[in-house]
């Protein structure tokens, strides 16, 4: 690579346009006879992309070891709001007791198991959704402080970082104001057990999750 192949595919972008992106489509390995695929393949897909965040995130943790000075605070907000909160497609949404409850005395509910919220259409469960709140199981906060207080990890480490403590959930509001009241921003692993707080498990996400490699 060169400077001159730098200005051509500068010019390349002029004559070709902008790209129209399609932000809400599923990637093609999610769907299956027109419909989105099962668990299974689903969870096999997610665990594709943890392993290139992990691949990222060990990247970062490296740069920003390197060279904390030059970047300051404003790379780990980067790190946590930006890379790892929107990292694509790798939320799997799991949901409370309490709030599947909820959803059940909706007349049209169906499964949700795996969908994002905009990929919800129906009116009346949408209406639901004014009741709950998507949390983060584990603080953002979580994954970028640990560039602050570890020396380099490495991917693999990482790897098992997302798979066991990365996970978005649906609660009710009464479970996000429980979950306020001391666990904001800094959440023990056992906080939602000790709340009282039952998260439905997935079996095909509890099988990655049991992963030892």
């Amino acid at each position: 690579m060169s400077r001159e192949k730098a200005f051509s595919v500068r010019f390349q972008w002029e004559e070709s346009g902008t790209k129209q992106l399609k932000m809400s489509k599923r990637p093609s390995e999610d769907i299956a006879d027109g419909s989105l695929a099962d668990d299974a393949e689903i969870a096999r897909n997610i665990r594709k992309r943890m392993s290139h965040l992990a691949e990222v995130l060990a990247l970062l943790h490296k740069i920003y070891f390197e060279n904390e000075e030059l970047y300051g605070d404003r790379f780990l907000a980067f790190v946590g709001n930006e890379v790892v909160r929107e990292w694509p497609w790798k939320d799997y949404p799991f949901i409370s007791q309490a709030a599947l409850h909820l959803l059940q005395e909706c007349e049209s509910y169906s499964d949700i198991s795996g969908r994002l919220p905009f990929e919800v259409k129906d009116r009346g469960i949408r209406e639901i959704f004014k009741k709950l709140r998507y949390e983060h199981w584990t603080p953002i906060s979580f994954f970028r402080d640990v560039f602050h207080s570890h020396e380099p990890l490495d991917k693999s480490t990482y790897y098992h970082l997302l798979i066991n403590f990365y996970r978005v959930v649906w609660i009710t509001r009464e479970e996000d104001d429980l979950l306020n009241k001391k666990h904001r921003s800094w959440r023990p692993s056992k906080t939602y057990e000790e709340l009282g707080i039952e998260i439905v498990p997935h079996e095909a996400w509890s099988e990655i999750g049991a992963e030892n490699t």
